[in-house]
């Protein structure tokens, strides 16, 4: 089952998440681009479909149509701040 990048609890979804929709759990969007399968930091615009623009705010809803929710942002979020971590403890003065 899906987690929410911000409270990382398991999400229920039924058919597809809406712009509408929000966790359960914490109240976030579940429609951004935090949340989506697509979202890598390292792509144009943070995504690896083909989008026409960059979407500014990556943790607020928004009308993308290449939005599908992902099962591993947890994981890529998570991955990130360990290694932001390690970095931070590397180079402390």
């Amino acid at each position: 089952m899906p987690k929410c990048v911000f409270c990382q609890k398991e999400v229920e979804v039924v058919d597809r998440v809406g712009v509408r929709d929000d966790c359960n759990n914490c109240g976030s969007s579940l429609h951004c681009c935090l949340q989506c399968e697509f979202y890598d930091v390292g792509s144009f615009h943070e995504c690896r479909e083909r989008v026409e623009y960059r979407i500014e705010h990556k943790d607020k809803a928004n009308y993308c149509e290449m939005f599908h929710f992902g099962r591993n942002a947890v994981e890529t979020l998570a991955d990130k701040d360990k290694v932001k971590a390690a970095l931070d403890a590397l180079f402390k003065k």
